[in-house]
């Protein structure tokens, strides 16, 4: 079933009160600023650091480990396609020059996925496209966002009532010519769905004059705290990419 606002704000059960009250803005900015710190590391150990604080940092402010680890599998085989061919590239005996390479890959990967799960679970969207505006970002790209994630709901409730369909009438799956046809069958259906929901959309927000900017809550204004909360992680990357610079 597609997501309501309810659900997304029953997400933040469980999370920390100091990690819901840190202002979207700044936690946004210590987000992107650790990012590019992350991926800017050159040595898989220093690395594995950054993803150990990261890692410790989420549990901190209350997500699971079970979310983290659904976050990590579905960039998994994205990831598997990079480095397994790394390798595996240059034959046996394993290359170690090229296994220290794909680790480093890989802990960059997941240590970014900590830090943006922990950017996405800690807010309600509200939130997070708030920041966005009040960022300065386009209009028409927070615009696309948040259509994007309201309907990207819809898109798989829509292929979860085509499988139960489907089902219901003892279609069982697998690779043959008469199930490739009814594949294609599907995915036109699912295409014309989609086109028809989109020009439907277009021409509820036309009627109502919306001229592609949404309007957003006035900034909160940031406190000591939120300035406290976002030079921590400032200052822990900026310690980890000079150790790495200092021990190399």
């Amino acid at each position: 079933m597609a997501k309501t606002q309810g659900d997304i704000q029953s997400e933040l059960d469980g999370i920390s009160a100091w990690a819901i009250s840190w202002e979207a803005r700044a936690k946004l900015v210590a987000v992107v600023i650790f990012i590019f710190g992350v991926i800017s590391l050159q040595t898989p150990s220093i690395a594995l650091i950054a993803y150990a604080i990261a890692f410790i940092g989420s549990l901190a402010m209350g997500i699971s480990i079970l979310l983290l680890v659904k976050r990590y599998l579905i960039i998994l085989p994205f990831l598997l396609l990079m480095t397994v061919p790394l390798i595996l590239g240059g034959g046996f005996p394993l290359d170690l020059d090229r296994v220290s390479f794909a680790s480093l890959i890989l802990l960059k990967a997941i240590t970014c996925m900590t830090v943006m799960t922990i950017l996405l679970h800690t807010q309600t969207i509200d939130e997070f496209m708030d920041s966005l505006a009040h960022l300065k970002v386009p209009p028409i790209v927070i615009t696309i966002l948040l259509l994007s994630y309201r309907y990207v709901f819809l898109f798989f409730d829509d292929i979860q009532k085509m499988q139960l369909a489907a089902r219901s009438r003892f279609f069982s799956g697998g690779i043959s010519i008469r199930n490739l046809k009814v594949y294609g069958q599907l995915t036109g259906g699912l295409l014309i769905k989609s086109l028809n929901r989109a020009e439907n959309v277009y021409n509820a927000m036309n009627a109502r004059c919306f001229n592609g900017t949404i309007r957003f809550r006035e900034k909160r204004q940031l406190t000591r705290w939120d300035v406290l909360k976002t030079l921590i992680p400032l200052l822990i990357i900026i310690a980890i990419i000079t150790i790495e610079r200092m021990t190399t």
